[in-house]
């Protein structure tokens, strides 16, 4: 397999054997640099990526140290001095020591963390850098693997590649994997070949009892707790956003008016459905039993990832012949895809003539919608009175999380 393939087997196996890991992080950031790094990053990438920033004064740096301990695979405590981020139980607090956000800890997911790209690097890495082949070297008392990565700037997916940059730090990269369990113990960010961000885990100890860490004293006893609805809400008002008419009961709609007034180059909801509609100019008459051909499609989607009796065709997808490996790699490299409940959600559908339609659609893990496949843009064709996801939308889906259909 060669050097360079182990190395990718290991990252995509991380953490191997792992149960637990206590310890603390150093995080080191020169915000010049890092802030250069973004803007490079978002010449190429969404522009909103621009709008990240790492605080503190023009060519200054930073120090932060935080403690950590993890009881894999759902639960966590991260903080320092200053801000903190803990799962016990059925509760999950993030924010600062003076005040937390209480986020819904089903939806919670450990690739969020701070600790998510170092404890699970293949879930972020795999597809989304290109890895050199990998030199011995010692760190932190542990054999480990060095090696320099850079982005994929020519993939079509080069927006989720910018986000990972941003938060990790840097436009090229050099990691350090720990050879027994796969995870990094130590990150460069580099920008002009200086660094811009640096990042160790240290004092490590692997598969030790951290339960009664993580649960005791579950807050600082003067620590604020505010619900995640109530945090927005406030962030929405403080900003002005006009929530007349929003049920501030909604989650969703509170988070969608929110987004409305921060992007106010975008039509709202309702009109940019109309404009997506308006581009797509029909060349025949829809199906006679348009209801039907609705519900069809809507279940080919939802169903995706069905397949024959081989195991190797995607029945519900035209010429559907070798996708179901390459889509179940995708599918582990999606946060809490592996083991989550993940569907392909019909937004909208508009019929070009009686054998095509274009879809709209989304993809949800454990119901949450994914960012980048949110309302994405697809085709449905009626092939041997079977209404199924064209090739083409799933093979774009697919590299989309890195891999590449033959």
């Amino acid at each position: 397999m060669g050097r360079k393939g182990d190395l990718l087997e290991l990252i995509d196996s991380a953490p191997i054997g792992l149960r637990s890991l206590s310890g603390s992080i150093w995080k080191w950031t020169h915000h010049e640099r890092a802030r250069r790094a973004i803007e490079d990053m978002s010449r190429n990438a969404n522009p909103s990526v621009a709008h990240f920033g790492f605080g503190g004064p023009s060519g200054e740096t930073s120090d932060e140290h935080l403690s950590f301990w993890l009881d894999l695979p759902g639960q966590w405590r991260i903080q320092s001095d200053h801000r903190i981020d803990l799962k016990a139980g059925d509760k999950r607090w993030v924010g600062g020591v003076a005040q937390v956000t209480q986020v819904d800890a089903e939806t919670s997911s450990f690739d969020e963390t701070e600790l998510g790209i170092f404890i699970r690097p293949g879930a972020h890495l795999l597809g989304m850098l290109r890895f050199e082949d990998p030199v011995d070297e010692e760190i932190a008392g542990r054999r480990g693997w060095r090696s320099a990565a850079s982005a994929e700037l020519s993939r079509p997916a080069f927006r989720a590649v910018a986000h990972l940059g941003v938060r990790l730090g840097g436009v090229d990269h050099t990691f350090w994997f720990d050879v027994e369990t796969g995870i990094v113990l130590r990150h460069v960010g580099t920008v002009d070949n200086e660094p811009c961000a640096i990042t160790e885990l240290k004092d490590l100890a692997f598969n030790q009892p951290v339960s009664e860490e993580i649960s005791r004293t579950a807050l600082p006893p003067a620590t604020k707790v505010v619900r995640q609805i109530d945090h927005l809400i406030g962030m929405a008002e403080m900003r002005g956003v006009d929530l007349t008419g929003v049920d501030r009961t909604d989650l969703g709609a509170v988070q969608a008016a929110f987004s409305n007034m921060m992007q106010p180059h975008l039509p709202q909801a309702e009109a940019r459905k109309e404009l997506q509609r308006s581009k797509h100019i029909p060349v025949g008459e829809p199906p006679e039993d348009e209801v039907a051909a609705r519900t069809s499609i809507e279940d080919a989607y939802l169903h995706f990832g069905e397949r024959d009796e081989t195991g190797e065709s995607l029945v519900n997808v035209q010429a559907g012949e070798g996708l179901a490996a390459p889509l179940q790699e995708a599918s582990r490299r999606v946060p809490g895809a592996p083991e989550g409940d993940v569907r392909l959600v019909v937004d909208d559908i508009k019929f070009l003539r009686p054998d095509e339609a274009v879809v709209w659609f989304s993809l949800e893990v454990n119901g949450n919608r994914l960012g980048m496949v949110n309302g994405r843009e697809g085709r449905a064709l009626l092939v041997n009175h079977r209404w199924l996801i064209e090739r083409a939308t799933l093979v774009d889906l697919i590299g989309f999380a890195g891999v590449s259909v033959p």
